[in-house]
């Protein structure tokens, strides 16, 4: 499943805001008085009910339900003929990079793995089964659009037989089915997710896309409801404050970043983006005093170093990716990819010798076929 991060975030021009019916400024300093949004910068629209993520035509309903008739009749429990269906339909699924509603994803037999975890989880509510969601750390997946830089995130759907639910699991006495649209043996789990969590990811999603398609006003309204849905998203808190600097409230951002290091100071794309900011206004002391805090953190998770060295590869300063390339292979040495960021590096400073060992390295790390022929023809070539 993908959810959107977004790092690394360019200034541009304030664009215009979607007409609608603003809020008088009660209203709008009502909705929340515990992270500084400036609700002045565009107007609060109707509210999307969550409930409409998750709903099926009346045509799609009957259609899976006959489905799940036949399934059933062959002796299968429904949370077994569940995922038959899923799996079934992933034969003909075109994935998109698009972030759809169930309804949308099963019209349109596309979307990505947030959309399918979003028809799944409509099935699950229409056969009355409990599910639950569960964060993967995984190999972070990165595009680039304009002048943004998005991260992937992985999720887990988990589907409970009929009558059971998600406390009968925990105490082991009950088997489940955990649909993983892409598993790996590189994935590690991560928190339970309630489902506030994932509504407030499927609103984060599409603000990243309103965001990449330069419509702010979209973005603010769909960040502001993921908040509303978890209000401890350090995620969320970094998009809001992204927008806001990109509205070119920079003040306000810098007020959304400092309140959301108060909520924690170890998010490395919060501290990155509120270091860029600061670079930006040419306040190097303070952003000097930042880098040294994201430097000294001792994140678990190889996961996110590697993310931080993929963004300042990207930025051309291979001084910090070197360092985070390198906390990631403290904590995973397997990571061959880490390796493969270090070979590139080390060839584009002239370092034959040491892109030769990262290479064989990386190639000492990796099982798949194609990827161990590239590394060997890598290798052949600097000899």
């Amino acid at each position: 499943m993908v959810f959107r991060r977004v790092f690394t975030i360019l200034i541009c021009a304030l664009i215009s805001a979607c007409a609608s019916s603003p809020k008088s400024v009660t209203e709008q300093t009502q909705v929340n008085t515990s992270l500084p949004i400036n609700y002045q910068l565009f107007p609060i629209e109707a509210r999307q009910n969550p409930d409409d993520i998750f709903a099926l035509s009346d045509a799609q309903q009957q259609e899976f339900a006959e489905k799940i008739e036949l399934a059933l009749k062959r002796g299968l429990p429904k949370h077994e003929a569940l995922y038959q269906v899923i799996e079934s339909k992933l034969s003909s699924f075109t994935y998109y990079g698009e972030t759809l509603t169930a309804e949308q994803a099963i019209r349109l037999n596309r979307g990505n793995c947030m959309s399918l975890a979003i028809v799944t989880t409509a099935y699950a509510k229409f056969l009355g089964l409990d599910y639950s969601y569960r964060e993967v750390s995984t190999l972070p997946i990165f595009e680039k659009k304009n002048d943004l830089i998005l991260s992937s995130s992985h999720v887990k759907t988990v589907i409970y037989p009929e009558g059971k639910t998600r406390q009968d699991y925990l105490k082991g006495h009950v088997d489940a089915i955990v649909i993983d649209y892409f598993p790996s043996q590189d994935n590690r789990d991560g928190k339970r997710l309630k489902v506030s969590d994932f509504i407030s990811f499927y609103y984060r999603n599409i603000a990243a896309d309103a965001l990449v398609e330069e419509d702010l006003a979209l973005a603010f309204n769909l960040a502001e409801q993921a908040y509303q849905h978890d209000k401890t998203s350090i995620e969320v808190i970094n998009l809001l404050a992204v927008i806001h600097r990109r509205a070119g409230d920079l003040a306000s951002a810098e007020a959304i970043y400092r309140a959301g290091l108060s909520f924690s100071e170890k998010s490395l794309p919060l501290l990155s983006n509120f270091i860029m900011l600061l670079e930006s206004q040419q306040r190097f002391a303070e952003a000097d005093k930042l880098q040294a805090q994201l430097d000294s953190l001792d994140d678990p998770n190889p996961y996110h170093w590697l993310e931080q060295a993929y963004i300042a590869q990207n930025e051309g300063d291979n001084r910090k990716a070197i360092i985070y390339y390198q906390k990631a292979l403290t904590k995973a040495p397997y990571l061959h990819q880490a390796y493969k960021g270090l070979y590139q590096i080390y060839l584009q400073k002239g370092q034959r010798k040491k892109a030769k060992a990262m290479l064989t390295k990386a190639l000492e790390w990796t099982y798949e076929i194609d990827e161990r022929k590239q590394y060997k023809y890598k290798l052949y070539s600097l000899h």
